[in-house]
This record gives C-alpha cells, structure tokens and sequence, in this order.
C-alpha cells in the first residue's frame, strides 16, 4: 500500500470545473448545459479555498465531454475547450502547488460517449475496429452493454489488454504533470487487476500518488450484477439477495484493501445520516461515536477512507440537516476532529440546499445539488478552520 502521509489528513476541497467560476456575476441556472465554468477560474479560486482552510482541490474530469460534468468522455487527448486547454490544467497545477495546494484528478476509465470516435470506430457499420474495447450482445450485431442501462455510455472492456495500456497511457500523462491523486469513478465496475495494475503504474512514476476508487452500489440492481466485479463469491450473493436482506456498504469498501489505496467512505456518510434521521444529532453523540469505531476497526490504519458529507450524486447534507446551520456545522466538526482524509462539496460553505431529494424518478434531478457557485456572496456562514 502506498504510505503518501500528505494525504492523511488531507482537506479536499470538491469542485465541478463548469458549475466554480465562469466570471458571471449573476450565476447562471443549474440546467443540463455548459455553464461557463473552467480551469482559469479555478486558478483565480485558489486564494479563496486556501483560505478557508483547504490543502487539495478534487476537480471533476477534464477530458472533452459530451456534458458539463466531464463524465461523457469524447476524447481522452484532449481538454474539453469548455474548460480550457493543457497550458491551462498544466498552470492551474503548478500555481496551486507553489501555493500549497494539492489536485485530485477524477478519472473515468469505465465507459465513454457513445459519439466518442473510439466507440464510433467500433461498430460493425463502420468497419469494426478496436470492437474487443466494449461490450456486444453478439458477434453480428451493434447493440451494445450500455453503463448500468444509460444507452448513450457504451462500457469499456478492461479485460482486454489494449484497453488497459490505453487508460494507463492517458492517466501517465497525468501523473506526469504533476497530478497528486486519482479518484477513480465507479470503481466498482471495474476488474480488480486493472484498478491495482493502475495504482501501481502511478506510484512507479511518483511513489507519494494516491489512488482511491468510487466504490458505491446504492440504486444498482441485481439485474445489472454482471457489469460489477466482486472480489468474493459471498460478496456477490450479498449483492444479489439485498432486497432481502441487508447490504454492507462496508464489505464491499473493505474488498479494497490491497488493490487501491483508499475508496471514498459513504459507509461514514450513511452513519452520520442514521443518526440524523433518528433525531440524535452529532454533537456528544456516543452512540455515533461508538458506531464510527466500529466502522474504522474494519479496516487496516494505512487504508485511506475518504470521508465526505455529501457530493455531486447525492443530496446536500443541508437538506438532510432539515436546514439546520448548527447541525451542519456538527458535522463538520465531527468529521474534522477524526483527522482522516474529508472531501467538502463547493458551495457548502455558502449553504447550498435543495428543496426535495434527488433520488426520485424525475430527470436530471442531481442538476439541484450543482448549482453555480453564486461570487455575489463571498461571505461564508460556516466556520472550517480547527
């Protein structure tokens, strides 16, 4: 495992590039469209964060992209234009270093957009080519394993050694220019061999590189058990028989160890939560503080649990807090006080909330929780600093 203390106590400030600053004055509507944000807005950001006590900055992927959250990969050579160019990431980069900061880089080695000419190149219409890089239903046919059922995200097979070499290639590249972690996206779908065999190509180029996995099967079916890989048979009858009984969130983290350096800890996440719900709060809670024992005693001290509070796919803990200032802060302080890594989602600082959850059958309904930063009020409520 790697032993990269810096990242230890790591405090992570999250960030979608197109939703930060874009130099609006009136923040434009959270809507399923580019909104203006990119990479030298970050960089004149940089101040602002390191001020509110942040040491890192975890941005959302920079590839080209079909959408503004960067996760519809249309070329891994290239930034997308929205966001900037590589002379920008390779400044935004070197100027939060001298500043002390470090950047996290989301990665997406999972699936792509299905207009990416890598998937386009693939389809027996169009000659076939690179077609063992995805998922077919059959030898003679284009219809292909789509991610988790969204028919517009063909999968990548990262069985198929090209395909590592290539997700290896680009992520190098990264690494190369000084990019000092990855979080890699729905790590879950992806084999175990590949995640180690990524971790460990990072730390041969730098051996203080973290990498730490989105591991996370809340709404995925059993029907969709075949796109997942499990690192035991037990784990994939648990999987299979959750709507009768329990799942683990933190079996599943803990299958980890060994392969990546941490995960991020929803298992932390769903606690707080339960403690919320049932009207206990944060603040000298011992049953809270019994269960975080507990939780931490499952895994080895050199696992790095990512603890977080919400994120850009959940619903804003100010919501879940009933809008509670005091409670938030807990929980924040709470969260600080365990000296663990902690990511924090931007705009909580100025108490972004939401009206209603997310998780329902409305479309697009996480654009509520990524709203644009609103700069016409720099003053933040919430005290971050210990």
């Amino acid at each position: 495992m790697n032993n990269a203390l810096w990242f230890d106590n790591i405090r992570i400030y999250h960030l979608l590039i197109d939703r930060f600053n874009g130099g609006w004055q009136v923040p434009p509507k959270s809507e399923n469209v580019f909104c203006g944000g990119n990479l030298q807005g970050v960089i004149e950001k940089l101040d602002y964060i390191k001020d509110l006590g942040f040491t890192a900055i975890m941005l959302s992927p920079i590839f080209k992209t079909a959408n503004y959250h960067g996760y519809h990969t249309l070329n891994f050579d290239e930034v997308d234009p929205h966001f900037g160019t590589w002379e920008d990431y390779q400044r935004l980069l070197d100027t939060a270093h001298d500043k002390g900061i470090r950047i996290i880089c989301d990665f997406v080695p999972n699936h792509c957009w299905y207009q990416a000419p890598l998937f386009e190149e693939s389809l027996l219409k169009n000659g076939g080519k690179h077609r063992d890089w995805f998922f077919y239903n059959s030898e003679d046919s284009d219809a292909f394993v789509s991610f988790l059922g969204f028919g517009d995200l063909p999968k990548f097979n990262l069985t198929t050694p090209e395909v590592v070499s290539f997700m290896i290639d680009k992520a190098e590249r990264l690494a190369r220019m000084g990019v000092d972690a990855f979080r890699i996206d729905h790590a879950l779908g992806q084999p175990f061999n590949f995640l180690q065999h990524f971790r460990e190509s990072m730390q041969a180029i730098r051996n203080d590189i973290v990498v730490f996995g989105e591991v996370w099967a809340f709404g995925i079916g059993p029907q969709l058990a075949s796109q997942l890989y499990f690192k035991t048979e037990d784990r994939l009858s648990e999987f299979l028989t959750q709507d009768t009984k329990p799942f683990s969130q933190d079996n599943l983290q803990a299958d980890y160890v060994g392969t990546l350096d941490g995960v991020l800890d929803f298992a932390y996440r769903d606690i707080l939560l339960e403690e919320i719900h049932a009207g206990r709060g944060i603040k000298g809670n011992q049953t809270l503080h019994s269960k975080i024992e507990d939780h931490f005693a499952k895994y080895p001290k050199d696992f790095k649990l990512v603890l977080f509070l919400d994120n850009h796919d959940t619903d804003r803990f100010m919501f879940d807090c009933h809008d509670d200032v005091s409670l938030l802060q807990e929980a924040i302080d709470f969260t600080m006080e365990l000296s663990r890594p902690f990511s924090f989602l931007y705009g909580t600082e100025q108490l972004m909330t939401i009206q209603s959850t997310i998780f329902n059958a409305e479309p697009y309904a996480d654009l509520r929780v990524r709203n644009c930063m609103d700069w016409s009020k720099p003053q933040t409520v919430l005290k971050l600093h210990q």
